[in-house]
């Protein structure tokens, strides 16, 4: 364990800050692992695949990263978003979604919460249903 330090002089404050701050980041990939080792020799590997793809995707996206009630499944091709977030997000999780390879649809059962910043949408490809 010594030669991790050398290699990476962090303290332990600085980890346990770094954790502390992408506490809900974390729970959500560990919920994830969770669920996804039954599923590893199952039939549902792709799902799986496109999920991780999916969930690396929002959290490489400084507008979805951390959003805590947001719930991502991806059921034979299929995208199932929940949960309730910003409207701003709200554009931004469904259009992630839609372009994430392994996924074929995308069901968006997301509620509005709070308010956008902006006063009006964005214009789009004009396919968000939901």
């Amino acid at each position: 364990m010594a030669w991790l330090r050398t290699l990476f002089p962090v303290s332990r404050a600085g980890m346990a800050l770094w954790a502390w701050r992408n506490r809900r980041e974390m729970g959500n990939w560990l919920g994830f692992a969770k669920r996804a080792v039954p599923r590893l020799a199952g039939a549902s590997r792709p799902d799986l695949i496109a999920e991780a793809r999916l969930r690396a995707s929002l959290s490489r996206d400084p507008r979805t990263r951390g959003i805590g009630h947001l719930g991502v499944r991806v059921v034979d091709g299929e995208a199932v978003l929940e949960g309730g977030v910003p409207p701003d997000a709200h554009v931004a999780v469904y259009r992630i979604a839609e372009r994430t390879k392994g996924v074929r649809a995308v069901r968006c059962r997301i509620q509005d919460r709070g308010r956008s910043r902006r006063s009006r949408a964005p214009a789009g490809r004009g396919r968000l249903h939901w």
